[in-house]
């Protein structure tokens, strides 16, 4: 009986020893879209239609549906809890493009709580081919498009992906939106 409260007691230790090494956790959740408690915390826009789905799903049991209608920027603008994303080497989404043909997003990053001109902020286009895509952003590289400035980590005020002037309606599904140590 003795050697097996001594295998908890070590247990305990070493998962209280873990707790206290101010390593941040390998994944950070920042949306999973399974409720739509997390609807609340997007930003809605004129042009941009939300809905949860159970369609494309990689995290859990929903997606987020978003169906994007011609405008200007029509797109995600969810809004971020904690800025401090410095402990992480890299921001990872899953996109599925259910059309034929390959569709273009563009990622804006704020690291300015006010909004910062285009020079200011990281921008960067993807493509997203038919079916599954990996959308994956190393943290090291988000420099503003103008100025050449590193983003300022521990601030990340504001983190969006829209269409550039989509001149018909087209339907994509987001999910495990997450901040990575690793490679996604």
């Amino acid at each position: 009986m003795k050697v097996y409260w001594k295998s908890i007691l070590i247990l305990i230790c070493l998962v209280f020893l873990a707790a206290c090494t101010g390593k941040p956790a390998s994944k950070r959740m920042l949306f999973d879209f399974e409720s739509d408690k997390e609807l609340d915390r997007i930003h809605w826009k004129c042009h941009t239609l939300l809905s949860l789905s159970e369609e494309h799903v990689t995290h859990g049991k929903r997606s987020l549906k978003l169906e994007l209608y011609p405008s200007g920027y029509p797109g995600l603008v969810p809004m971020i809890a904690d800025n401090d994303w410095h402990a992480y080497k890299a921001l990872c989404f899953d996109v599925y493009n259910p059309e034929q043909t390959e569709l273009r997003i563009t990622v804006r990053i704020d690291d300015y709580k006010d909004y910062p001109e285009y020079k200011d902020r990281y921008n960067k286009g993807f493509a997203l081919k038919p079916g599954m895509n990996l959308v994956r952003i190393s943290l090291d590289t988000l420099i503003t498009s103008g100025t050449k400035r590193q983003l300022d980590l521990k601030n990340i005020y504001r983190f969006l992906f829209f269409m550039v002037n989509p001149k018909e309606r087209h339907t994509i599904y987001v999910d495990n939106v997450r901040l990575t140590q690793l490679g996604g």
